[in-house]
């Protein structure tokens, strides 16, 4: 038998959206929902080893994996109001975090998309911006601190500057931080909060546009972001990234190949990437998205990503696509 195991939530209209594309038996293709317990597990049997999974009643054996696509998510997405229940269900993701990850080492002949090494590497904020300025690209002038002097020393000739967080975050019940203008005058007045721990801050760069460019393998699906014509989306295209213009746009040869060196040496098949260009045509490396999420630009767009995906699945294991 040979099957692909998909990790996430099996509600994710990306996982249907791939699931679409596959042309497959019913039992070759499997997602593990930790979110849903009971009707997804997991078993390690020893002495000798054996690992079960069981997805919606279908039982198999961890051997028969080809494939394995991770798309679950780091944090909690939607974390409830209650506090005692956010502690408990924050204590049951990392318990179904400890358990899978050690699929990465009993699975590591399977294709991965993506290998968890190099996921995790690349979710890192400060090794991102290394390796993005290593390959050649620029990135925003800044640092990444919580002393509060050094950052008044590096933005200190700036008017305003962008503060981010190094990692994903959503304030319950459903608020997410995103990216913010700071002045200089507020980092003095806020100094003891920004203390207590290491941010990302900045240059605030003037944009003419944004760039979405998501890679499958070294199939390369660029986006042009016109985020300067809508308002709320001036700071960060996500604050209303269903009401900005979208188009398809053809990425200078010199900046694709680079790209295409960045991506492997982050040694990931899947990435969203972000950039911004400048008014004066430069183009900055903000950030990468190991598991970002491409189904509305598809949707809008008419790309296949989805399809590229199905596809690479299905090449790695025995069915077709």
């Amino acid at each position: 038998m040979s099957c692909i195991l998909i990790i996430g939530d099996a509600e994710d209209p990306h996982i249907a959206s791939v699931y679409s594309f596959l042309n497959k038996p019913e039992d070759s293709f499997f997602v593990l929902n930790p979110h849903k317990g009971g009707s997804y597990s997991i078993t390690y049997h020893y002495n000798p080893l054996r690992i079960e999974i069981e997805s919606d009643g279908h039982v198999i054996d961890a051997s028969d994996i080809d494939a394995v696509w991770w798309r679950l998510k780091p944090n909690l997405t939607n974390p409830p109001k209650n506090t005692v229940e956010f502690e408990q269900q924050k204590f049951m993701h990392r318990e179904w975090h400890m358990s899978l990850d050690p699929l990465r080492y009993f699975l590591k002949d399977c294709f991965w998309i993506n290998r968890r090494e190099s996921d995790l590497m690349a979710r890192n904020k400060p090794y991102q911006l290394n390796l993005a300025q290593e390959i050649g690209f620029k990135i925003p002038e800044g640092t990444i601190s919580n002393n509060s002097k050094n950052i008044l020393k590096k933005v200190a000739r700036f008017d305003r500057f962008i503060y981010k967080p190094l990692s994903y975050y959503i304030l319950p019940p459903d608020q997410v931080l995103y990216s913010s203008v700071m002045s200089k005058e507020e980092v003095i007045e806020k100094r003891k909060n920004i203390e207590q721990a290491p941010c990302i801050f900045q240059q605030y760069l003037e944009k003419d546009f944004e760039l979405r460019i998501t890679i499958v393998g070294e199939k390369v699906f660029a986006v042009k972001i016109n985020s300067q014509k809508n308002k709320k989306t001036e700071l960060d295209w996500r604050k209303d990234q269903l009401h900005v213009e979208y188009e398809l746009f053809k990425l200078p040869d010199h900046i694709k190949i680079k790209l295409l060196k960045l991506h492997q040496a982050f040694g990931l098949f899947y990435g969203a990437y972000d950039f911004i260009v400048d008014q004066g045509g430069d183009y900055h490396f903000l950030e990468v998205n190991p598991a970002g999420q491409w189904l509305w630009m598809e949707e809008i767009l008419g790309l296949n990503i989805s399809e590229c995906m199905a596809k690479v699945l299905c090449e790695a294991s025995t069915c077709e696509a």
